[in-house]
């Protein structure tokens, strides 16, 4: 994979350079060095203008025609006439360096090659007599480089072969560098995606550059996937042990009731009607938990994934609170040190009543068989803020140990704070969860300054 993203990066490199430097090579060929105009300057004209503005006078001098005067200084163009012995005739607008009022050959050769002016050189018959005219013009505007240059070394210069050769190792060169840049950070990226794939979920430090943020990305993908990981293990290791309880839970009284069954269909083993009735009152009893247990189980499937329809009604939760309560209390709960306190008198609210008991049975279920007895019970509702309704159930137990805390919602979780075995599902307090969720509100739980556990509800007005 890195070799195929890095060839992929340096021929797309090097055909776009490529087709750069054609386009570059055709253009100059066939545009400028093919253009005349712009390396052949020719001087003809000005030449022309001097010499139609210049002529001998009466007495055989040469002048100037005022015009050319005006015509030079409007151009920037000098001029200067030089007879045969080389020396000033006439000159107009000659302010440019490296001119003289006389010459040698060798000084005009030098003229004609100073940086400083560029000069042009023609013959001019007037009046019978020969004279050469020399024209200036601002180096700037007109320019004149000369080159003198061995052809041979000049043709080994320019070898087609070379310079092609050349270029194209430039342009691979030039092309795995750029592949090398662009393709190692993508290189490392696609190997990160790899193994976090496979299952290794390591974070590295991000570099500064074109993919940092995408680094910073997979950082923290890295981190939640590996947080999601130890959570799954986690909830593998509570599930199977939750199983295996479950399994125990539901052997034990599918034990007896098989047990007394057999007691009872035993033509050979005669019973009383008082141990009729005792075995089938504890085969009803064994039963109604083996379905209790597997009702527990559908309610918490179907809570979690939004299949149960909640059947809300307008109540007065003071009063519904208290009806519970009562029924607690009227059940095997009796010696229960149950209290209830609220800071208002009516608080209705949207509910689904059997949904709420549900809450409101697991929780103080809860209190109840995870503590020693005795244990006392605080039920509170506090109706002071406008929206929201808070109501806590709050024991004086020995709590649960801080690292714990986090998991009580968790499904199938039932705790290590307490040496006594509790029989159950273990989805009480997930079902109470899920269930005060599906009303708008939320749950929390928290050690009590009692020194027991305290759940908080909150349900909307």
């Amino acid at each position: 994979m890195k070799r195929r993203i890095m060839i992929h990066y340096a021929v797309s490199f090097f055909i776009a350079a490529f087709i750069l430097v054609l386009i570059n090579v055709l253009y100059m060929s066939n545009s400028i060095y093919q253009n005349e105009e712009l390396y052949h300057f020719s001087p003809d004209p000005y030449m022309e203008r001097i010499a139609e503005g210049i002529y001998a006078g009466a007495s055989s001098e040469i002048v100037a025609d005022p015009e050319l005067a005006i015509y030079l200084e409007n151009e920037g163009i000098g001029f200067q006439l030089i007879d045969q012995e080389l020396k000033e005739v006439i000159q107009l607008n000659n302010h440019f360096r490296d001119t003289q009022d006389t010459y040698s050959p060798e000084e005009l050769i030098r003229l004609y090659e100073s940086p400083s002016t560029t000069a042009f050189i023609s013959a001019q018959h007037i009046d019978g007599r020969d004279y050469t005219l020399l024209l200036f013009m601002d180096p700037d505007a007109v320019s004149r480089k000369q080159y003198t240059y061995n052809v041979d070394l000049v043709e080994l210069a320019y070898n087609p072969i070379w310079l092609v050769g050349m270029n194209l190792f430039l342009l691979l060169f030039i092309s795995y560098i750029y592949a090398l840049r662009i393709s190692r950070p993508v290189n490392l990226i696609g190997d990160r995606i790899i193994r976090l794939s496979e299952g290794h979920y390591e974070t590295k430090k991000s570099g500064k550059g074109l993919f940092d943020t995408v680094e910073n990305a997979l950082n923290t993908l890295s981190s939640q996937l590996e947080t999601s990981h130890q959570e799954r293990a986690l909830a593998e290791v509570t599930r199977e042990e939750w199983i295996s309880n479950l399994s125990h839970d539901i052997k034990t009284p599918l034990t007896s009731i098989i047990g007394y069954g057999e007691l009872l269909g035993d033509p050979e083993y005669l019973l009383s009607a008082e141990e009729r009735e005792k075995y089938r009152t504890i085969i009803l009893e064994k039963g109604t938990y083996i379905e209790n247990l597997l009702n527990d189980l559908n309610l918490a499937m179907r809570l979690k994934h939004h299949q149960l329809p909640l059947h809300l009604e307008s109540v007065d939760l003071i009063t519904e609170i208290k009806t519970i309560l009562i029924d607690v209390l009227n059940t095997k709960f009796n010696e229960l040190d149950l209290s209830f306190t609220h800071t208002a008198d009516e608080v209705h609210l949207s509910l689904d009543r059997r949904l709420f008991k549900r809450v409101m049975l697991n929780l103080i279920h809860n209190a109840i068989v995870h503590n020693e007895n005795p244990v006392s019970v605080l039920v509170h509702l506090d109706a002071d803020d406008p929206d929201w309704v808070t109501l806590s159930i709050e024991d004086d137990g020995i709590g649960v140990d801080p690292d714990e805390l986090p998991r009580l919602f968790t499904r199938y979780y039932r705790g290590t704070h307490t040496k006594k075995t509790s029989e159950g599902s273990g989805l009480g307090l997930a079902i109470a969860k899920d269930i005060i969720l599906a009303h708008e509100g939320s749950i929390d739980v928290r050690n009590s300054p009692q020194g027991g556990l305290r759940i908080i509800l909150k349900l909307k007005k």
